[in-house]
């Protein structure tokens, strides 16, 4: 058996010559505690400040018998799991269905050998040292996962603000608009779990939010000049599809770092979608791949209205940015062409929200 002296085995029984047997015969590989009646056994185990990692405990003792003693500690939970054998001199089955019922690990029949109890005695605690090491081996095990998904989402936040940091410093515009529009998306995405309509969980909202400050990442592949006169409405047509192809260089860049990643990454899912369908319509008259209604990600719905109530307040059209109430009732009109109604609904439940995080 080993290092057996760390097991604390109780025994009880109100039959002392039982009592002695058995601790005579457990006690050069175990730390054994005698008890003579059901009563001192639960006083025993509320108090003791280590408890027995097993218990054999006569069925038939006077005033409390060993069936009140396993039900009484089957209700007290720092006693539920401790391992129990039952010890009785009645010979008939229904008795040891009774203990099997009630919880107990293992039955011996009165009067038992020496050798026998021994024997069961060592099963149980092997069974139990297995346990024990498997335990010690998930909890290892949860560590070593929970320290490389913190290991993971480190790099991803990092990266993340890296490619903020690149837009901002390439076109301070960029930077901040992708700022804001991570503050408008964690209220309409914290709206949308609320309402409990789009399957959605707290974590999915926490990585979408996140995920979506690098939905024009592909921005940083086109042309300066482009960008300038499409933000002025001075563009040419050539110029205009030049700026739409920024979401699929963006999800081209993002679908190769994919690849190189180990199985499915929530993160990086969210954001392919987010950069490649952020222009998408409900009506299919978006681009870049026409999709239309439910097709678009939902992550994508819900940001092409954030996106575009950040560029009705920032970008001046004929000559003006909108105001809050403006942009508000632009979206509105845009219900069922542009957005997924559903959404705006949320969207504008919550717009007071919007406006304080807008500043």
């Amino acid at each position: 058996m080993g290092n057996n002296m760390m097991y604390r085995v109780m025994i009880v029984d109100d039959n002392m010559a039982n009592l002695i047997m058995a601790r005579k015969t457990l006690e050069e590989e175990y730390e054994v505690i005698p008890v003579s009646s059901g009563i001192s056994a639960l006083e025993c185990l509320n108090d003791m400040p280590e408890l027995p990692d097993l218990v054999l405990l006569d069925v038939d003792m006077p005033n409390v018998n060993g069936f009140q003693v396993i039900s009484e500690m089957k209700n007290i939970p720092k006693l539920v799991n401790i391992p129990i054998i039952f010890l009785t001199a009645q010979d008939d089955d229904t008795t040891e269905l009774e203990s099997y019922n009630l919880g107990a690990m293992d039955y011996i029949r009165k009067p038992y050998t020496a050798n026998l109890l021994k024997k069961r005695v060592d099963i149980q605690i092997q069974l139990l040292s297995q346990q024990r090491k498997l335990e010690d081996m998930n909890a290892s095990l949860n560590n070593l996962v929970q320290d490389k998904n913190k290991k993971n989402v480190e790099l991803q936040y990092s990266i993340v603000e890296m490619f903020v940091d690149l837009m901002a410093k390439r076109d301070g515009f960029s930077g901040d608009h992708a700022r804001r529009v991570e503050k408008y998306m964690d209220v309409l995405i914290s709206a949308m779990i609320r309402s409990g309509k789009f399957g959605l969980t707290a974590d999915d909202g926490i990585t979408i939010c996140f995920a979506s400050k690098i939905h024009d990442i592909g921005k940083l592949c086109i042309a300066d000049q482009y960008l300038n006169n499409v933000k002025i409405n001075k563009e040419s047509e050539f110029e205009r599809e030049a700026v739409k192809t920024h979401t699929t260089l963006g999800a081209d860049t993002l679908s190769k770092v994919t690849q190189l990643s180990a199985g499915s990454n929530n993160f990086m899912n969210y954001a392919y979608n987010m950069c490649r369908s952020h222009h998408e319509r409900w009506d299919g008259n978006g681009f870049p791949d026409r999709l239309a209604g439910e097709k678009i990600p939902i992550e994508a719905r819900a940001l092409a209205i954030v996106n575009m109530y950040d560029n009705l307040r920032n970008i001046a059209v004929g000559g003006k940015v909108l105001s809050h109430q403006e942009a508000c009732m632009k979206i509105k009109f845009m219900k069922f062409t542009s957005f997924d109604a559903e959404i705006v609904d949320i969207f504008l439940s919550v717009e007071n929200d919007i406006n304080n995080v807008a500043g």
